[in-house]
């Protein structure tokens, strides 16, 4: 058969179809990868962020808190030993953070006179930038609103300085932003400001306290005469129509004769207020239940006791001491008790046995504490064969030291008892607790009264607190003529500017701390504004009373 002859079959035709994509795809696909991470990094890294800058937050606020304690401060040593406070405290609180992103500043903060913006008193008692200044600080050194005023302050060269100013920021590195090429982000700068003693406020802080001291048989006569110039000490410091002081002793005293502290022969009982005047001799201000507000019979008390042959009872001074600021004291005030005593409890009364005398001490502490009483205890010479153990022969205080009891009975328990060298200056409440400690060495009778007044000086200033230096201003009313806006509110001194919505105040005139006078450009009658203050201590925030409308 010819070739031409056999059947042709035809090959059948692919129907044209739609061209491939897979390549755009890809790209779409990579796109909206893109915008699907953005997105995620977007939500995840700022909230990191935000949590960066809380824990930020809390840390400076936590340093200024921790600066604050060691407040008020001049000279370089102090100042050195305070800022390693602060750094300390931000490594603790933020690991890692570089110390060289904060800044530690001091300033002078200062009460605002109502017939000006100086508050004399209050310089240098209270602060003094004078020598930063190179001459005695003027009102144009201090600026503020409100009751208070601020200036700068530098305790390296001499300053008394109660306001430490701590500054700082961080950065956080993002997890998912560095695919769009963000790798961090900044928290933004945090400042914290902390305040200790009067800080703009009365510099006579009214407090009640009892003052305890030891004149038991370990305390040899020097060691009685240093208490004695040392309770002399805080008699000078304090102001009696401000701080209300009582006078007790261990062992206790005599109900009667001429000399309202000598020595009774034995502890006999602990009831009251029965026995309340014979561990409590001299009640608050001098005279018991009248309130001369005088320190007279106090000065007469110290100047006549001498020692006892009794055994040393913590207990029943703490409860007595306690009795008397709860009946005799005043409502709203702080209390306090500052005892000072040279060895372990090894005496007590009632049913203590010789197994319990710690336990008592420092139950009797516990519950002076729970009513509010702050204490403060002094290890006077509690360096050596002086600082002996605990009696108890069970429970928690077996085998404790003298000054593991003194520093647990304190307001703000130590648990480690720091502070008790053998040797050198007296420990000034370093580690931030109510227990103080020195040894008895020569200058005992001036370094012991360094710690009683460090100790009165911490129950009258208070503890640490954060301040606002410039507080921002509020805008409480607004009304009048365009001509003469009377604008009401607070913390206007320094105003910059006055806004009336997105419209500057034509003119303006601060009248007081709490008023301000400002003039408008006409707008239709009844249009409605929020009005702005602006000071360097901010804008004043939108609020319901700050509505103005145009009449």
């Amino acid at each position: 058969m010819p070739i031409e002859d056999y059947p042709v079959t035809e090959m059948p035709q692919r129907t044209p179809g739609p061209k491939r994509e897979r390549g755009q795809i890809l790209v779409l696909f990579e796109l909206s990868f893109v915008v699907i991470v953005a997105s995620a990094a977007l939500v995840i890294d700022i909230g990191l962020l935000r949590n960066d800058r809380q824990v930020l937050v809390n840390t400076i606020d936590s340093a200024a808190l921790a600066g604050g304690t060691e407040l008020p401060v001049t000279g370089s040593a102090a100042t050195v030993k305070l800022n390693a406070l602060i750094d300390s405290t931000i490594q603790e609180n933020y690991p890692g953070l570089a110390l060289s992103a904060i800044t530690i500043a001091y300033k002078c903060l200062i009460g605002a006179d109502p017939s000006g913006p100086l508050i004399s008193r209050d310089v240098p008692a209270v602060c003094d930038p004078s020598k930063s200044l190179g001459r005695a600080p003027g009102t144009s050194d201090f600026t503020g609103a409100g009751s208070t005023r601020v200036s700068s302050c530098n305790p390296t060269v001499g300053d008394l300085c109660n306001v430490v100013l701590v500054s700082g920021s961080a950065t956080a590195n993002y997890a998912l932003a560095p695919v769009v090429g963000i790798d961090s982000g900044s928290t933004g700068t945090i400042a914290s400001a902390a305040c200790r003693g009067p800080c703009g406020q009365n510099p006579q802080t009214p407090v009640d306290v009892v003052l305890i001291v030891d004149r038991t048989g370990s305390m040899s006569g020097v060691d009685t005469q240093n208490a004695t110039t040392a309770a002399n000490a805080l008699v000078s410091y304090y102001n009696p129509a401000a701080q209300w002081l009582g006078f007790g002793l261990l062992g206790p005293s005599k109900t009667s004769g001429s000399c309202v502290s000598a020595p009774d022969s034995s502890i006999g009982t602990a009831n009251f207020p029965t026995d309340l005047r014979r561990w409590v001799p001299v009640g608050l201000s001098g005279t018991g239940s009248s309130f001369s507000a005088t320190y007279a019979k106090v000065s007469a008390a110290i100047g006549c006791y001498t020692n006892s042959g009794t055994g040393t009872d913590l207990a029943d001074p703490i409860t007595a001491a306690a009795y008397e600021l709860a009946h005799n004291g005043r409502t709203g005030v702080r209390k306090g008790i500052i005892l000072e005593t040279d060895g372990q409890p090894n005496a007590s009364v009632g049913s203590v046995s010789s197994q319990e005398y710690c336990l008592a001490a420092s139950n009797a502490a516990t519950a002076a504490k729970a009513t509010g009483v702050e204490i403060f205890t002094v290890g006077f010479g509690l360096d050596g064969s002086n600082n002996a153990t605990c009696p108890d022969q069970a429970g928690a205080w077996k085998a404790k030291t003298a000054t593991n009891l003194l520093a647990n009975m304190a307001t703000q328990p130590s648990t480690d008892a720091r502070g008790c060298p053998g040797t050198g200056t007296p420990n000034t409440n370093t580690d931030g607790d109510h227990f103080y400690c020195l040894p008895k060495t020569t200058g005992a009778s001036t370094n012991l009264s360094l710690v009683f007044q460090a100790a009165a000086q911490a129950l009258a200033q208070g503890r640490s607190h954060l301040v606002q230096l410039y507080p921002v201003p509020v805008v409480t009313s607004a009304g009048g003529a365009v001509a003469s806006v009377s604008i009401g509110g607070e913390y206007f001194t320094g105003t910059t500017s006055v806004y009336f919505g997105s419209t500057p105040a034509t003119s303006f005139t601060v009248n007081s701390d709490t008023s301000i006078t400002a003039k408008v450009p006409a707008r239709s009658s009844g249009t409605v504004v929020d009005v702005t203050v602006t000071t360097p201590g901010g804008i004043s925030p939108i609020t319901s009373g700050d509505k103005y409308t145009y009449p």
